[in-house]
């Protein structure tokens, strides 16, 4: 196996977090894949774990360890900031595992930019319509106002599709997963350039 990275990326609401973990109840994923925990500057939502979900931090918690080069990458969300650590990315290439991170569009092709392209791959996760992608932001319990903001995000963020190496629509879980998985096993088996 090769050390590569995987971004996972696709609007609020796509099912990012819910494929994650599913995927990451599986046995050759977890043998052969770690999981990047961003960091945040938002607050958690019920059921998020600091840690599991998200390193939950103060803003000029963040703004610190950003100017210290903590990060692989860093973005603005909304209101937020979300990063991914550099040692997190160290990790995986000292146990030769494949690296999966969920970041935002923007932090994808950042990324994409800076990676040798045999580095990375890059997924984009989206509903299969716009009308579902609303019912998860609403499910969420989130405000009419933050779920008016992450529709709005979401359509600038789905222009970044072509950026993509690969697209999942997400309209049921399991398959979702297994498509995810697909792609990670035969990336991972690439023979090199």
């Amino acid at each position: 196996m090769t050390a590569k990275l995987f971004v996972i990326s696709g609007p609020s609401g796509a099912g990012k977090t819910s494929i994650l973990q599913k995927l990451f109840q599986r046995r050759f994923i977890r043998s052969n894949f770690l999981k990047g925990i961003s960091y945040t500057t938002r607050q958690k939502r019920p059921g998020e774990t600091s840690g599991r979900d998200y390193y939950f931090v103060s803003k000029p918690v963040f703004l610190r360890l950003k100017k210290e080069k903590f990060f692989l990458e860093t973005q603005k969300v909304l209101e937020h900031y979300y990063g991914t650590a550099y040692r997190t990315y160290k990790k995986a290439l000292r146990q030769k595992k494949g690296l999966i991170i969920c970041i935002d569009v923007k932090g994808g092709k950042y990324l994409k930019k800076s990676f040798k392209k045999d580095r990375m791959v890059s997924v984009f996760i989206v509903p299969p319509r716009a009308k579902e992608l609303y019912r998860r932001l609403a499910k969420r319990g989130e405000t009419k106002e933050t779920i008016g903001k992450r529709v709005r995000l979401a359509e600038k963020e789905m222009k970044y599709l072509r950026f993509y190496d690969y697209v999942v629509i997400n309209d049921k879980i399991k398959e979702s997963v297994d498509n995810l998985e697909a792609i990670l096993r035969a990336e991972q088996l690439r023979r090199g350039k």
